[in-house]
């Protein structure tokens, strides 16, 4: 691949991410004042200052920006993975279940309602089509502890990171339930059991 070639795709892969976080941004402006579901594109897009189609190819749909809320939640744990240095395999993971409590705990209604769009209407084939990089970091951190033989390689790595970040991510559900769950014990309860199941030592 050619030097301008690279330059051509790294200069169109930060255009779409600032127009991500623009429109992301735009939207969640909106949501503050406006009911997910009462919420047009249209206004998102007018907010950000980007066009439609633009939306449209990064998100494909008005839930699709759940991705955007994800992609920063994994940011968010990739940076406290770094500040822990070398870190064991449960501190990373919990590092990522913290990530992923903090952002969700003041979550508004807006953003409750992307989220049950979101799941409502993604491909049952792919569980984890809303956060592949929360995925791809849990599948870094597994990786590593089995190159160690801090974690038995009898599980595949993509399972056994698919089944780490369901157990990590399903006491969400109760907060997009709004049910009176402490979610924060619940999804660190999982957290050491899955470890625990893995014979994690």
């Amino acid at each position: 691949m050619s030097l301008e070639t690279t330059k051509a795709l790294d200069g169109r892969t930060r255009r779409r991410e600032r127009n991500a976080a623009q429109l992301y941004e735009a939207a969640s402006e909106l949501l503050a004042t406006h009911a997910f579901d009462e919420l047009a594109v249209d206004d998102i897009c007018a907010r950000a200052g980007v066009g439609r189609a633009t939306f449209f190819r990064i998100f494909d749909t008005k839930a699709g920006l759940l991705r955007e809320f994800n992609r920063r939640l994994a940011a968010d744990a990739a940076a406290r993975i770094a500040d822990a240095g070398d870190a064991d395999l449960g501190t990373i993971l919990g590092h990522i279940r913290a990530a992923i409590y903090d952002g969700w705990r003041p979550a508004g209604a807006g953003h409750l309602r992307m989220a049950e769009e979101f799941v409502r209407a993604a491909p049952s084939s792919d569980p984890h089509s809303a956060h592949p990089e929360l995925l791809g970091l849990v599948v870094d951190a597994i990786s590593r502890a089995v190159e160690s033989g801090d974690l038995p390689d009898a599980v595949p790595v993509d399972l056994a990171a698919s089944l780490a970040l369901i157990n990590i991510i399903a006491p969400m559900s109760y907060v997009l339930a709004r049910q009176a769950v402490d979610v924060d014990r619940l999804s660190q309860l999982l957290l050491e059991q899955w470890l625990r199941g893995m014979g994690y030592t």
